[in-house]
């Protein structure tokens, strides 16, 4: 509806925003708009401009916001960016100190980097599923990326020991000192070693140095299962749950629906929202669930939401062909962030291609570790907690419904799937065996 000029409140201020809104509606008549863009917004005035018509909105037409809060956004910047010093250049930047824990990769010995470069042109090769004539099978791009940093790592513990850059007996035992130092714990020192182990098979290297790794490796590996995990504290500590998490959810939509359209606050509240929601409906690797896009990977059905997307890690599908009813208020939410005034359908086109929990409405994906930065402001925990509390979950079943958490968690490796699987038998034998015993006991007493 257009404003009346003529309405005009005696109240000053209200009548000030009265005015501003029938400016607003000849600017939209002008470029012929109805439901208003972040384009429209910044092509209105400036950013205290903006700020006022954003309150007047909110008063009389809360409908009508739109992209507002995208383009106050796009304007804080622009005026963050006069105040602040130009970003370096090849030519401006300052001399950086050299790196202490690592060295640049150009810096390792030339075989190592000339097996990076066939390990890394060998994933390619296979990932784009051209026949590969070489007889190794290289790790995942993922593992390569990890293993490159550790032999970074390394290459700088020997040149910090005056020692050549390369793997022996020695040079392994001071890396494991290094580790050791910095307060790695034996999973974590096991994963590395691991790395090496996996490069040093890779580049054929001498007998002794593989036999050291694989023996180091399992000496921290078994460590490893009698230390207490980062998860397990926190679950002693918080006593949270999957039920907890979703309650956290639902108050963050609720509350999202309370604050004022076309704010910050909105926005946070509707993007963690649906991320702990997802999380809990489709436990996935932040690797996976930051990149997730609407309409191509979640795509919205008339009964609700499902979800195709290959993980980052295995690169096996993850397929869920009808998502959980419950869950369809939060994505809905999301699609209609920024987009009052505009039907679903037409939000949804819109947000077409665009990462799912992007902030500033589809221009960038979010950080690989933004999933867990929203689980860390809510539970003071990373994302990848929500896996560990559905296999609990699970294990707690007196059935046998291990392979539902494997399932949600897209769990692709046996052996990781395997152990899942043992560990809920062995606790619910645990658990049957004390309620025999218990039963026995009560028998002999009552006879």
């Amino acid at each position: 509806m257009r404003h009346d000029k003529r309405i005009l409140p005696a109240d000053r201020q209200e009548a000030a925003r009265h005015r501003l809104l029938a400016k607003w509606d000849a600017h939209l008549e002008e470029r012929g708009v109805l439901h208003p863009a972040m384009e429209d917004f910044l092509s209105f005035g400036s950013l205290p401009q903006l700020e006022r018509l954003r309150d007047a909105l909110n008063r009389h037409r809360p409908n009508s916001v739109g992209g507002m809060r995208l383009a106050l956004r796009r304007k804080r910047s622009e005026k963050w960016r006069k105040t602040q010093p130009e970003p370096e250049s090849r030519e401006s930047r300052m001399p950086r100190v050299s790196a202490r824990l690592s060295m640049a990769e150009a810096d390792l010995p030339r075989p190592w980097r000339r097996a990076l470069r066939e390990m890394r042109t060998s994933r390619t090769t296979l990932d784009r599923g051209l026949l590969e004539l070489e007889d190794r099978t290289p790790p995942s791009a993922t593992v390569i990326c990890n293993l490159a940093s550790t032999l970074r790592v390394f290459g700088q513990v020997c040149a910090d020991h005056s020692l050549p850059v390369e793997m022996t007996p020695k040079t392994i035992d001071l890396y494991r000192a290094a580790r050791h130092a910095k307060g790695n714990v034996s999973v974590s020192i096991a994963s590395r070693l691991k790395e090496l182990l996996t490069f040093a098979r890779w580049c054929e290297a001498e007998e002794d140095v593989i036999r050291k790794l694989v023996r180091l490796h399992k000496l921290y590996a078994e460590a490893a299962k009698g230390e207490r995990k980062r998860k397990d504290i926190w679950a002693a500590k918080h006593g949270k749950g999957i039920g907890e998490v979703w309650a956290k959810a639902e108050e963050l939509l609720a509350l999202s629906h309370a604050a004022p359209e076309g704010s910050m606050l909105r926005a946070t509240l509707t993007l963690d929202a649906a991320c702990l929601a997802l999380s809990v409906v489709c436990p996935l690797r932040c690797g996976d669930l930051h990149r997730i896009e609407i309409g191509t990977e979640l795509a919205r059905k008339e009964k609700g939401w499902s979800l195709y997307i290959e993980t980052r890690k295995t690169g096996r599908p993850y397929h869920r062909p009808e998502l959980w009813p419950e869950l369809t208020p939060f994505l809905d939410a999301v699609v209609m962030l920024d987009q009052s005034g505009r039907d679903f359908q037409d939000a949804y086109a819109a947000k077409h291609g665009t990462a799912l929990f992007s902030r500033d409405g589809g221009a960038s994906t979010p950080a690989v570790d933004w999933p867990s930065r929203c689980w860390f402001r809510h539970f003071e925990i990373g994302a990848h907690i929500v896996r560990s509390l559905w296999h609990s979950l699970m294990f707690e079943s007196e059935d046998d419904e291990q392979w539902i958490a494997l399932a949600l968690c897209g769990q692709g490796n046996a052996r990781t799937a395997q152990a899942y699987i043992l560990e809920g038998r062995k606790k619910r034998a645990g658990r049957r065996g004390r309620a025999k015993i218990r039963a026995i006991r009560q028998a002999s007493r009552a006879g």
